[in-house]
């Protein structure tokens, strides 16, 4: 475990038996230990990050202003995780399993991490009250840290050629199954965009949303259909996914100013 000594952390806190918290202001030397996992958090005016190793390691300290380490022997790890099953635990388990020169997970420190960090630092309290205050606090780093392992890191934005073949992709789509086409959410899902880049994706692309390219392609499907002369109007609204003729004749009117039976006559003169 970490050594609590002029040449580590200035001071530390034991929270529970091989689970134990060291904290100190500016200057971060080697740690020294044989924990099973170790926790860094270091705060700068601009934000900080949290880090995650197994072997004790150098760590840069330069632009942090204030530090703080949580260190779990292997008993504590087991005593607290080994049957936890949530998705943070989990993910520990497996790092700490894992090759013993294994990257360190870094992770951005979050708002409510930084809190905990100002509140080890400027602790008014003493005595029990002391105690007390900077185990809520480490116990708070933790299970900001655990929560972030359970998060997959965001996905890149899709470059504009990228989010203009995802579009394509879901306009064919929407022509393929223009009878029974799949809700905005699986369309969506099927080309790995969230809803509100689709919809905005198809008004860069088309000038219109989803439902508006569906429909202007269900009516020019109709109007084949009806010049072909190989369906009614009935028909040929079934075919493209109406089942009222009512909205089939006001879709059709409002593309092409001639009701289906006007437009069918027509094309047969």
């Amino acid at each position: 475990m970490f050594s609590p000594t002029s040449t580590s952390f200035a001071h530390a806190q034991e929270i529970l038996p091989g689970l134990t918290l060291y904290w100190r202001e500016a200057g971060l030397p080697e740690l020294q230990g044989d924990s099973a996992a170790n926790f860094l958090f270091q705060l700068s005016p601009h934000g900080g990050r949290m880090t995650l190793h197994r072997s004790p390691t150098s760590w840069d300290a330069a632009d942090f202003e204030f530090h703080a380490a949580i260190s779990l022997s292997g008993e504590a790890l087991a005593r607290q995780l080994d049957s936890d099953a949530s998705p943070g635990a989990e993910e520990l388990r497996r790092f700490v399993s894992g090759p013993a020169d294994d990257t360190p997970l870094e992770r951005s420190l979050t708002p409510t991490a930084r809190l905990a960090l100002e509140s080890i630092r400027r602790c008014p309290f003493v005595g029990a009250c002391r105690t007390f205050a900077l185990s809520a606090r480490a116990n708070d780093l933790l299970v900001e840290f655990l929560s972030t392992l359970s998060i997959a890191p965001a996905r890149p934005a899709p470059t504009l050629a990228t989010l203009t073949a995802r579009i394509e992709a879901a306009a064919a789509r929407l022509r393929e199954e223009i009878e029974h086409p799949p809700s905005l959410t699986a369309l969506a899902r099927h080309v790995g965009l969230s809803e509100s880049t689709l919809k905005r994706g198809f008004h860069q692309v088309f000038g219109t949303t989803p439902f508006g390219y569906l429909r202007a392609r269900r009516m020019d499907r109709a109007r084949e259909l009806l010049e072909a002369g190989t369906a009614t109007v009935l028909e040929a609204a079934a075919l493209v996914g109406y089942s009222n003729p009512s909205n089939f004749a006001a879709a059709f009117r409002a593309q092409f100013g001639l009701n289906p039976k006007e437009y069918q006559l027509s094309a047969r003169t």
